[in-house]
């Protein structure tokens, strides 16, 4: 007879301490294997952020040096809300000479009695707790006798993981899935800046993706580069400073309007925890540019100028232009952009970073 943990949960994402409860299940429980299944959507909870596939495909990544955990696809295959007790009762069923238990985390403690048909529930299987807190409710631990586990606990839960929180301890390849496919966007973006900056984020990124497509950049660091570029635009200025004085204070002289460039690129590696340097370069230069322009940073440089909802005189212009020739459609808007700051902030305002490109591209590139 095998005896089987059934790890239940919306893994929406599966993180560190979900793994640290599966090794605990093998390690201290002594379970021969342990069984994740994933909800297709929990009841106590809003609708998933991400796809069936994706939640798949993380926990995959999680368990994959894990010989004795595997996916059951159960509750997802149902493709609609389904109830522990309908899932007991189906491996129960299918598998009559195991012995199942199945695994909570402390937290859920305090709904325990709301789920569906509990009464049944508590007596059709074993249940064993992990304790995410010191604050559980121990009155629902004493009055059903169950045991409560401790394990590796850093403390972590999704909801963090969505919002940025504690990354530095969240599985590297899930974490890097994560933001190579811009998952949870929306908590991570729309509630940290007002909903016309992140259309406009969103436009950028399909901006950058269509010049990606013609200029044969690589299509998902185009469309992740363009759809984060102004992922600091909204914050305070003290924050900004703040942020550059702790990682670039050589940029503190440069005019607070451009600031946002800077930390949004410090900000991707240092809290995301991006690691890829084109996209970073990318972002880090598209209010300014730089002499060194790769074609990534020019495509993010002009899908910010020319996004879709940007209506200014002249952009339909760019846009053809751009889409025509990028280095030729970079050069211009550069050109544009040194004009219109000058004449709208003077001369000495603009900053020496966007001059030097300036001086670079339009004064000794057309001189060659």
């Amino acid at each position: 007879m095998r005896r089987i943990a059934l790890f239940g949960g919306s893994f929406d994402p599966i993180h560190t301490d979900h793994v640290n409860i599966i090794k605990a299940c093998r390690d201290d429980l002594h379970f021969d294997e342990v069984w994740i299944v994933p909800a297709f959507v929990n009841p106590f909870k809003n609708i998933s952020t991400s796809s069936v596939a994706q939640r798949l495909a993380m926990i995959e990544m999680a368990i994959k040096d894990l010989p004795y955990a595997r996916i059951s696809q159960f509750e997802i295959s149902k493709q609609k809300s389904s109830y522990t007790y309908d899932t007991i009762l189906h491996f129960k069923r299918h598998y009559p000479d195991d012995q199942f238990t199945f695994i909570m985390g402390s937290d859920q403690l305090d709904n325990f009695e709301s789920w569906n048909f509990f009464d049944e529930l508590i007596a059709a299987i074993d249940f064993k707790i992990f304790k995410r807190s010191d604050q559980y409710n121990h009155a629902i631990v004493a009055k059903y006798q169950l045991e409560v586990f401790d394990f590796e606990n850093n403390y972590l839960s999704s909801t963090k993981i969505r919002n940025l929180e504690s990354l530095d301890l969240q599985i590297k390849p899930v974490n890097d899935y994560i933001n190579n496919n811009l998952m949870y966007l929306y908590e991570r973006l729309e509630t940290k800046m007002d909903e016309k900056r992140y259309y406009h984020s969103l436009n950028v990124g399909q901006m950058a993706l269509e010049l990606a497509q013609l200029n044969g950049v690589d299509l998902n660091k185009a469309m992740i580069a363009g759809t984060l570029h102004d992922v600091a635009k909204r914050w305070p200025v003290e924050k900004m400073r703040s942020y550059l004085a702790k990682y670039a204070s050589d940029l503190l002289t440069e005019p607070e309007p451009i600031w946002h460039s800077f930390v949004g690129a410090l900000h991707i590696k240092h809290d995301w925890l991006f690691d890829d340097e084109e996209i970073y370069s990318a972002i880090f230069k598209h209010t300014v540019g730089d002499k060194i322009m790769s074609p990534l940073d020019m495509i993010v440089f002009c899908a910010d100028k020319i996004s879709l909802e940007r209506n200014y005189p002249g952009v339909q212009e760019f846009r053809t232009l751009v889409k025509a020739d990028l280095r030729l459609g970079f050069k211009e808007l550069l050109r544009n952009q040194v004009e219109v700051a000058a004449k709208k902030h003077g001369q000495d305002a603009i900053g020496s970073q966007i001059m030097t490109t300036y001086q670079h591209w339009i004064k000794e590139v057309e001189h060659e």
